[in-house]
């Protein structure tokens, strides 16, 4: 067994990191502790499966790439469930797996075929779910063989090819305003439970009184913790009088050593500065999840922000976030809160494991119930996050900048968090045709119009505020990358949804189509890695996931 000991990922401590199981027949058939547990014994390790070894530690090697490369462990978790599922596909029909790049396309189209069929056919899981799994798979294969792009697995996978994105519905001014109403209410109602939960407070006498501006305006209190206002309203008597000796002001300052009613008031104190915390960021919470509570500096940006920078060494560089300016006393005040109850723990927000589920989402029960009973809206930090990153898309009308401050990239972004707004829609069509940035759709210019010699008769000449005479003029210059690509098949779109409108154009849809097919198929013949970028936006686009420049003017149009 000593030869197979390097099949287990570096730095994850759990047991689904060892992948050893897999080359057992039945390794994958239940959750890795208790397979251990039942299984690792010496004669049980004699009925590996020699043939598969190859492949395993080809794996075993992609799997600890992306720990160096900085994979958070949920991210690690996800891709390894989806891994399990398919080994244990291969294991229940008794299939050859090995390194053999056609032997494996056989096995995971018919994976694939499985997951089309319980999807689409049975509908035992949802269609996203099937298309998950698919796509996790597919890149686990891939990368532990070193397929090249053009050759990825996904292309020839019937889920991909029929799962269509939802749409995402535009969202009404007035839905916009209730939203952001409901978040600001549910932020105000934070900001005053974490006001009352100072440090101090958790440590004297019980409940602790806590001043409350309800939604419509009415100031009221409310006593915290709840738990301890139903012990103290119970009709047993042994619940009465654990709630009032818990009332009693303590000494302790060790957090194990406090009663679960104080320790419950930590908790909740994190939990409505987490929802905080989001609101100021716009951070997603797996990544804040992992923040230490250490090493940040300050650094004033424009008038009303500050940019916090933390040093941290596993992502090799600075890890940065923006606050609005009044929040930074507030930040400080909160670490100084955790380092007084909780300075064992590295984190700036040290929720426990029961808390966090594995995928870095957290439990908000004992926030909800406090909700619930003051009548307060509940919008998930998910939900809050992408409030904030569409409200900021809105007012600076800047793809780019927004997704920064989101912190993912602008695929991920359009993909994941930006809804659009019939509002800015209406705006970006008004303003399609006036905006004067350099470059239009995505290329690049040197921002002196000049018409191509072969200028189709009756076409107005280039002036750098039409997007569609970038297509014929001199100084537009395509550019070698994916992205460009992507916004290309993305602006066809656009022309051939225009080319149905009853609407005069200063350029003929049809006409900007024929020149942009002309660039795509350009493309497509240049190499097989832009080969493989026209596929993959072809395949993007035809799920409805258009390049941001152009993605709310073509929702608009289709009306979602």
């Amino acid at each position: 067994m000593d030869e197979i000991q390097h099949l287990k990922i570096k730095d994850y401590n759990r047991k689904a990191g060892d992948l050893r199981r897999f080359l057992i027949k039945g390794g994958a058939s239940s959750d890795a502790r208790w397979w251990f547990r039942k299984n690792d014994c010496d004669t049980k390790w004699k009925g590996l499966i020699k043939e598969r070894t190859p492949f395993i530690e080809a794996v075993t090697d992609f799997f600890n790439l992306e720990r160096t490369r900085g994979m958070p462990d949920s991210s690690l978790y996800t891709y390894l469930s989806s891994f399990q599922l398919f080994i244990k596909f291969i294991d229940e029909r008794d299939l050859l797996l090995d390194l053999d790049e056609d032997n494996l396309k056989d096995n995971f189209i018919h994976f694939d075929e499985y997951q089309y069929y319980r999807a689409w056919i049975k509908k035992e899981i949802k269609q996203e779910s099937a298309y998950g799994l698919v796509i996790q798979v597919a890149k686990v294969i891939g990368n532990a063989i070193k397929l090249p792009v053009y050759k990825d697995f996904r292309y020839s996978s019937r889920v991909v090819k029929a799962f269509k994105h939802p749409a995402k519905v535009a969202v009404s001014r007035d839905s916009e305003k209730q939203h952001i109403g409901d978040s600001q209410k549910l932020g105000f109602y934070c900001v005053d439970i974490a006001n009352s939960l100072t440090a101090k407070a958790v440590i004297g006498r019980l409940p602790i009184k806590v001043n409350l501006t309800k939604p419509d305006g009415m100031n009221v209190s409310v006593k915290l913790p709840v738990s301890i206002e139903n012990g103290l309203k119970s009709e047993r008597k042994t619940c009465q009088t654990k709630a009032k000796n818990a009332c009693e002001p303590v000494d302790v300052m060790e957090y194990e050593d406090l009663d679960p009613y104080r320790r419950g008031l930590i908790t909740l104190r994190i939990l409505v500065e987490l929802v905080i915390f989001v609101y100021q960021t716009g951070m997603n919470v797996t990544q804040v999840l992992h923040i230490s509570r250490k090493g940040f500096s300050y650094k004033l940006q424009g008038h009303s922000d500050w940019l916090v920078t933390q040093n941290k060494a596993r992502a090799g560089g600075p890890k940065s976030f923006v606050i609005y300016k009044d929040y930074k006393e507030r930040f400080k005040e909160f670490i100084a809160f955790i380092d007084r109850f909780r300075p064992e723990q590295p984190y700036l927000f040290p929720l426990t494991r029961s808390l966090i589920k594995v995928k870095g989402l957290v439990n908000y029960n004992l926030l909800k119930k406090h909700l619930r009973r003051d009548k307060i809206p509940w919008i998930p930090p998910s939900k809050t996050r992408n409030t904030r990153v569409n409200f900021l898309s809105r007012l600076i009308d800047d793809t780019k900048v927004s997704s920064e401050i989101a912190q993912h990239a602008k695929e991920t972004f359009a993909k994941h968090y930006h809804k659009p707004s019939q509002q800015r829609a209406m705006t970006a069509l008004t303003n399609f045709w006036r905006g004067n940035p350099i470059n239009l759709i995505g290329g690049g210019c040197t921002g002196a119009p000049e018409p191509v010699d072969n200028l189709p008769s009756g076409i107005n000449k280039p002036n750098c505020i039409s997007q569609s005479g970038c297509l014929f003029c001199k100084n537009h210059r395509d550019v070698n990358s994916e992205e460009y690509v992507w916004s290309l098949v993305s602006f066809r779109k656009l022309k051939l949804i225009e080319a149905a409108q009853p609407v005069s154009r200063e350029l003929p849809a049809d006409i900007a189509v024929e020149r942009l097919n002309k660039k795509i198929e350009t493309f497509n013949n240049l190499s097989k890695q832009s080969m493989s970028w026209v596929k993959e936006a072809l395949l993007k686009v035809d799920e409805g996931n258009y390049h941001p420049i152009w993605a709310d003017i073509i929702k608009f149009w289709e009306g979602k």
